[in-house]
């Protein structure tokens, strides 16, 4: 799937978690690569599930197929019950990360991995990778290198005299 973006992605995920019965899936708040975090909520779609954003806590009860998300939003927590099945996006600090003892590393190599392809997802070439992809890259690049800032010293009035004369005359903003 090289050159795919978050949608082309979402497709082959989609088509490969219809295979199995869930209750709730869990996707990461974003990807490190462009920063976007959409994948989630791309799946959620294609998939005819709701979704909660962001969540930072969940409280789930099983015999209800109900979930309660938490999420930080501008000066407050908004709290959102959703059924289940649901797709959540996390927040670091959802949970207290566990590491993975030797003894059940060593298990987890025993076990078998299945690689599907895409025609065991019923997919086509041109709906993933760079072919499915709905964002095309053209380029990136650094911001240019600003300049040191100037620090305009002295009583209050005169110092505003000297940034507007500044700001007209050497930036040539005013």
């Amino acid at each position: 799937m090289d050159g795919g973006d978050a949608y082309a992605t979402a497709v082959a995920l989609a088509a490969a978690l219809k295979r199995n019965p869930y209750d709730i899936l869990f996707f990461g708040r974003q990807a490190i690569d462009d920063d976007a975090g959409a994948v989630g909520i791309h799946v959620a779609e294609m998939m005819g599930l709701p979704h909660v954003a962001g969540i930072n806590k969940l409280e789930i009860d099983p015999q209800a197929k109900k979930a309660i998300a938490h999420r930080q939003i501008e000066g407050a927590i908004e709290v959102v019950e959703v059924t289940l099945p649901a797709i959540f996006t996390c927040q670091k600090g959802l949970n207290e990360p566990r590491y993975a003892s030797l003894p059940g590393i060593m298990k987890a190599k025993q076990k078998p991995l299945t690689v599907l392809t895409l025609a065991d997802l019923g997919l086509d070439p041109g709906q993933v990778g760079s072919n499915g992809a709905k964002l095309v890259v053209e380029k990136i690049e650094s911001p240019p290198v600003r300049s040191a800032g100037k620090i305009i010293e002295g009583e209050p009035a005169q110092a505003v005299a000297e940034l507007v004369r500044v700001l007209r005359e050497e930036i040539k903003v005013l």
